[in-house]
């Protein structure tokens, strides 16, 4: 999966995020490093962690050009 890839898979994610008043974006991508937006989670939450690790998961597969994934929550 290239970049482009990626942002689209996040775009799709926009109505249910939207209708649960949270949002995910990437924050900064400078290979080896990609940085997500956390909008609206609850810090520390199940919530929050499925979702890290479902994005941690989506890169490592996908996008190996990136190998470390952070979080930035808001």
């Amino acid at each position: 999966m290239a970049y482009q890839d990626l942002l689209d898979q996040l775009a799709s994610l926009k109505p249910v995020l939207d209708s649960a008043n949270r949002s995910v974006g990437v924050a900064s991508s400078d290979a080896p490093k990609i940085v997500f937006r956390l909008e609206g989670f609850c810090g520390g939450c199940g919530c929050s962690a499925s979702y890290k690790e479902g994005l941690a998961d989506l890169v490592a597969e996908h996008c190996s050009e990136y190998t470390v994934v952070e979080f930035i929550e808001e």
